[in-house]
């Protein structure tokens, strides 16, 4: 190790020089406190034995301005002292010192204390080992995050949701999302729209939404019925995904030709259809399983039709925003969801909800995906 020693007698610097030098050390010598802080930033020692009863700067004052420096590597300083009274150890103590040498020096004390210093630098190095290679490995996992999240931004393009009709909302917990919304318009009075949440968070809820956008990107461009896609869908994530990845899922059209609503849900709450006050004027239930779980041959993909007689909104919603909790463990729940609902009109509801949920969560954090998304129907 490298020891810087600061006394202001000759003899003690001799000593302890010769005493440290044959135990392998190397010494750097002080004369008093000034000298010490300056040896300090200068040489960088390993340990630091400062006397504390020194002209110029006593060793007091110069502990505290050495620990005043603020080196990122924590340097032992042991306060070397003939006073032997609790207050002047205490004192050393309070003023940044870590322990206490006692003169007259004993060799065996200090070679313990030495050794007992030198296990703490072994442990020191390891931490900063390994803290380096945990930094490298961070920066390489933020790197390899960043990538992935602009090949997820490519493969799930949010077609067509700049749409007069249609407002959305999707807040994800991490920075990858497990809920998804899409849409799409075929024409003045008729568009497909999707809402689904994968299970779990992060990336692995993400990679089920990919196989989910590109079925219905590529199925709706060709203008298929909706039992067709969510049949595919299904089949899709049975196929490709594991068994415990599955995708709670609702998927229609609106219709303004017919003033219908054709509705798929599985495993999503209930889409609801909302008049001018906010009030639901239907609920569409979750009427089977969440995609992904059924084999081809045992799917459903019965849709359920209904035909508005005035005009409506349809709002659909993942169970990331009811499931949100306050700061005091209380659910957003429906009642409050059907408030913000019914506070404001057609258009307006989605800034409505999510300025509730803010209100509700204050400076707390979602633990789950959030989305939500209207469309009005004319």
């Amino acid at each position: 190790m490298k020891i810087l020693v600061a006394d202001d007698l000759p003899e003690n610097r001799v000593l302890l020089d010769k005493l440290l030098t044959r135990m392998q050390h190397r010494v750097v010598l002080a004369a008093n406190g000034n000298e010490a802080v300056e040896l300090f930033s200068a040489t960088e020692p390993d340990l630091v034995l400062m006397d504390i009863m020194m002209p110029t700067m006593d060793g007091l004052q110069a502990i505290k301005s050495i620990r005043a420096l603020g080196r990122e590597k924590w340097t032992p300083i042991f306060a070397v002292s003939a006073l032997s009274e609790t207050e002047d150890i205490v004192a050393g103590l309070e003023a940044g010192a870590d322990d206490y040498l006692p003169k007259p020096f004993s060799q065996s004390i200090l070679r313990a204390k030495l050794n007992s210093v030198q296990r703490f630098l072994d442990l020191q190095q390891v931490i900063a080992a390994d803290t380096a290679q945990l930094k490298i490995y961070r920066d390489r996992n933020e790197t390899e995050q960043l990538f992935l999240q602009s090949i997820f931004a490519r493969l799930i393009r949010q077609n067509d949701l700049k749409d007069d009709h249609l407002q959305f909302w999707l807040k994800p917990a991490h920075r990858f999302s497990g809920d998804l919304i899409c849409a799409r318009r075929v024409s003045q009075q008729q568009i497909y729209f999707m809402l689904a949440d994968s299970t779990g968070h992060g990336l692995a809820a993400a990679i089920p939404t990919v196989i989910v956008n590109q079925a219905f990107q590529a199925m709706t461009r060709k203008g298929l019925a909706i039992p067709i896609i969510v049949r595919e869908i299904n089949r899709l994530l049975f196929t490709q995904m594991p068994p415990d990845r599955f995708v709670a899922l609702a998927i229609g059209m609106i219709d303004g030709t017919r003033n219908s609503i054709e509705i798929w849900n599985g495993g999503l709450p209930a889409a609801m259809a909302l008049n001018a006050s906010g009030e639901v004027v239907h609920a569409f239930q979750s009427r089977h399983t969440f995609a992904g779980i059924l084999p081809d041959a045992e799917f459903d993909d019965r849709c359920e039709l209904w035909q508005w007689e005035s005009a409506c909104e349809l709002f659909i919603y993942s169970d990331g925003l009811t499931d949100a909790q306050s700061p005091d463990h209380a659910r957003f729940d429906q009642n409050r969801l059907l408030e913000a609902l019914a506070s404001s009109g057609a258009g307006l509801r989605i800034d409505a909800v999510r300025t509730a949920l803010d209100r509700h969560l204050a400076t707390g954090d979602a633990h789950d995906d959030i989305s939500c998304m209207a469309i009005r129907c004319l």
